[in-house]
């Protein structure tokens, strides 16, 4: 749904990348440009609880990995509606 809220002017692309990866499915996701600075790992409902801005960026149920204040900034505001 990011794609979309970006091509409607819902959200602005980010300066750098994040990759998001569901533990209970094995599937995997780049948002914005280049290579991923950030790993966020978690269930595919807690991401989405997360991108949907319902789950804190500190919740203990997401597992981060690499910079963790541009992955933080990557993310920033919901990104689906």
């Amino acid at each position: 749904m990011a794609p979309r809220r970006l091509t409607r002017g819902r959200a602005v692309m980010p300066g750098q990348a994040v990759r998001l990866v569901s533990t209970d499915t094995g599937a995997s996701w780049v948002h914005g440009p280049g290579a991923p600075v950030a790993t966020v790992s978690a269930t595919a409902a807690d991401l989405l609880l997360m991108l949907r801005g319902r789950a804190p960026g500190d919740d203990g149920r997401l597992v981060r990995e690499g910079d963790r204040a541009a992955g933080l900034r990557v993310l920033e505001g919901p990104l689906v509606p």
